[in-house]
């Protein structure tokens, strides 16, 4: 094989994994596995020599992925029933975080009993989940990573919220394989088995060394995640600081860390190795520096849980620690290839996560910004490479997380010295030192607060004067083009229309105001047991509910994120009822939008609310109306009719199905709380009409409240003809349904046909195979 067949075999195979991980909406059924086997062998035997490897690489890429998949998803919790009780065996994983009110930890479970299981003293026929994450509400007894415990717990399987711009729970958890979600139960059963020592009891003593020697310090949760990537005491202040400054990878072991620690203690090794001849005669230097290097990088892995991320690193470090080894040269290129199939051999969907395409593409700035040119030395090369890549990773940064930290380079250029200098060294060293003398250990750590403290204090002045820009997550085109900007700013000075990447770039910053405002919509969130509608047009919003509260509100699950994400006005905010499945998260909003007109109760008669343009023909805007009816406030939305077209179908949003409007005489929408008891008679048989209420948070409510979560009535969209129900869409199911206005060459319901609402749910928008089958399974 030659050099250029390897690197296409490579390059086929990475592209394979990441076109399956980004269009795989099912599993694959096993028919379908053997004929891709099938070919794969085909290809090796018959194809000629030069599309022999790149194909079977390409075949081998998409079969590996789609079975790893497939392993994961039958080690999840079946979707049915929704809840289970069950007695627990498992040893816990990774260091538990004490919050208020409970306690949060990964099991990884040895025994899954139910009920009968339990009397009979079998096991389930069913494989286990990888991990089970858990809470422990109250007051539970000390929890120490390692131990087996045998708990019983309320479980229900990997579920979460599917809204537009709002965080995806059910994706989070797949890309960590956990398969399954619960809270411990009150029981005299639960009892610690056994107390192993493991990886992460070390990290979990460290970790409390670390707390009791800085006691109550903002930066502890800093010195621990670089010490042992435990994270759970950084607050949401900080990681805000972190983000915006464009700094957050270096406050968490990632591979910067291991590959400088890789690099120091190699460099140090091989200066004293080299200082005895003997030595030197047995084992050269370099391979003695390397093989120092390598072991340094997975010892601070190991401190870090070999989390899926340090994997990585470890992996990118291994294949040039390798190559050095062999003493053969390895083009950068090549290595990188080599790395990113590594990576992709031990988890196919690790480009699920930000860190993964962050990582690779820092150092594919790195190789396109040195290569072919003339190698500069010292603090100004340095910080050109900084600066570089900083500006080079803006589109990436806009897309996963939704603001451009454009004062990356001058923050980089100073915290990555601070950090590697004055913060990581002293750091290990207490780790190191801390069975010899737990006194030197504290005070190397306060030495290290205290430095990060310096550090903070200058990034956050650093904020204050030059503030961070918000922008809008950027559209297909507009990414293509700021990647084009990216090219032309990394390409040689010599290359005409180089001066094309500013412009380019800049789309990331002009988006909002270049980008034609979409139709008017009305949107019903994904929130569990309650009723948030929003409604927008011309870049101007109206809420119609807010439920339910809690930890994760509607309004922090679904509003603010949308919100945000589209560049909207709230206006105003229409409360049904004053109980929680319709007002659950308005104190959450009221704190966070004071200045907005708020509708309830008695204002709830005769107010009006024009959003978007509401004359000359054009179908821009949308009228607001209210009226009090026997169960709340009700809201109707009328649409401007677009020039020839029919007026397009009123849509309704009531407290309860069955409250609404009983004059309707045409084609209407109703947005509404549906009960169990409703689900057969109001929907016309129940057509599409779920009777799974098994609805609650995507993280709390694995709670004891949950069950009583699950029985609230639920959210859907009901299409009426005639004034008689046709059929009921459960938000549950199909994630946040959007209505949006149809153009003059739509395909709308309604009676302006063409010129109606188009419906469309978030699950057919971007479901993927971790989401279910956008029916029970949700």
């Amino acid at each position: 094989m030659t050099r250029g067949t390897m690197r296409a075999g490579l390059l086929a195979f990475i592209v394979a994994t990441l076109l399956t991980v980004a269009l795989l909406r099912e599993p694959l059924p096993a028919s379908s596995l053997f004929a891709l086997l099938a070919l794969l062998v085909v290809a090796l035997v018959v194809l000629p020599r030069a599309w022999r490897w790149p194909t079977a690489a390409a075949l081998a890429g998409l079969l590996w992925t789609a079975l790893f998949a497939g392993a994961l998803l039958e080690r999840q919790l079946p979707a049915d029933p929704p809840h289970r009780d069950v007695r627990l065996v498992g040893q816990i994983v990774g260091v538990p975080e004490v919050r208020p009110g409970h306690t949060l930890f990964h099991i990884a479970p040895q025994a899954l009993l139910n009920d009968a299981s339990v009397a009979a003293g079998a096991e389930p026929a069913e494989p286990l989940p990888v991990q089970i994450r858990l809470r422990w509400y109250g007051a539970p007894p000390p929890l120490q990573a390692g131990e087996i415990w045998q708990l019983e717990v309320r479980l229900r399987p990997p579920s979460g919220f599917l809204n537009p711009a709002g965080f995806d729970y059910q994706r989070w958890l797949f890309q960590r394989r956990i398969g399954a979600t619960g809270y411990v139960r009150a029981a005299p059963e639960n009892q610690r088995l056994a107390a192993p020592t493991t990886l992460h009891t070390y990290r979990q003593t460290i970790a409390a060394a670390m707390a009791e020697q800085l006691g109550d310090s903002p930066q502890l949760g800093l010195v621990q995640g670089l010490g042992v990537a435990v994270r759970d005491q950084i607050d949401d202040a900080q990681w805000r600081l972190l983000s915006h400054t464009g700094t957050a990878h270096l406050l968490a072991i990632s591979g910067l860390h291991i590959g400088m620690v890789a690099g120091a203690v190699g460099a140090l090794i091989a200066w004293l190795w080299g200082w005895v001849p003997g030595l030197v005669r047995r084992v050269p230097t370099l391979i003695a520096g390397t093989l120092a290097g390598m072991g340094a990088a997975i010892g601070y892995a190991l401190l870090a849980g070999l989390t899926l991320p340090t994997q990585r690193a470890l992996i990118m470090v291994g294949v040039f620690a390798v190559a050095l080894l062999l003493r053969r040269p390895m083009a950068p290129w090549s290595s990188l290839l080599i790395a990113a199939t590594l990576v992709l051999l031990v988890d196919p969907w690790a480009p699920l996560g930000a860190g993964f395409w962050l990582s690779f593409a820092a150092v594919a700035v790195i190789f396109l910004a040195t290569l072919g040119r003339a190698r500069g030395f010292g603090l100004w090369a340095w910080l050109r490479i900084q600066a570089v890549v900083g500006l080079a990773l803006l589109p990436a940064t806009a897309i996963w997380f939704g603001h451009l930290p454009w004062l990356s380079p001058p923050a980089n250029w100073l915290a990555v010295p601070w950090v590697s200098f004055a913060v990581v060294p002293l750091v290990l060293a207490g780790v190191v030192l801390l069975p010899v003398s737990p006194a030197l250990a504290g005070w190397l750590w306060r030495w290290a607060d205290t430095s990060l403290a310096g550090l903070m204090a200058a990034l956050g002045w650093l904020e204050g004067q030059l503030g961070t820009l918000a922008v809008t997550p950027p559209s297909v085109a507009v990414t293509l083009l700021a990647l084009i900007g990216v090219l032309y700013f990394l390409a040689p000075r010599g290359l005409p229309g180089r001066w094309l990447a500013l412009p380019l770039l800049a789309g990331l910053l002009l988006m909002p105001a270049i980008s034609p405002r979409e139709s008017p919509r009305v949107v019903l969130f994904e929130t569990g047991a309650g009723l948030t509608a929003l409604i927008e047009a011309d870049g101007h919003a109206v809420v119609y509910g807010g439920g339910p509260g809690g930890t994760l509100n509607a309004v922090e699950v679904a509003l603010a994120p949308y919100l945000a994400a589209r560049d909207l006005e709230l206006r105003a905010w229409v409360v049904p009822r004053a109980e929680g499945p319709w007002s659950g998260a308005v104190a959450a909003a009221r704190q966070r939008w004071p200045e907005i007109e708020w509708v309830s109760g008695l204002g709830c008669s005769g107010w009006q609310q024009a959003l978007g343009a509401m004359s000359g023909g054009l179908q821009g805007g949308l009228q607001l109306e209210t009226r009090r009816g026997a169960a709340g406030c009700e809201l109707k939305i009328s649409a401007a009719a677009a020039e020839g077209a029919g007026q397009p179908a009123p849509v309704y949003l009531v407290p309860e199905l069955g409250s609404g409007p009983r004059d309707l005489i045409d084609t209407a929408f109703i947005i509404a709380l549906q009960r169990r008891s409703q689900c057969e008679g109001a929907c016309g048989g129940g057509k599409r009409c779920s009777a799974d209420t098994s609805g609650g948070d995507t993280d709390l409510p694995d709670s004891p409240a949950a069950p009583q979560a699950a029985a609230s009535p639920r959210a859907v969209l009901c299409r009426y003809r005639a004034g008689t129900c046709h059929d009921c869409i459960d938000s549950a199911e199909q994630g946040a349904l959007t209505l949006s206005l149809a153009g003059s060459t739509g395909t709308g319901e309604g009676a302006g046909g063409a010129a109606g609402w188009r419906l469309s749910s978030e699950w057919e928008r971007r479901a993927r195979i971790f989401h279910g089958d956008g029916g029970g399974g949700r």
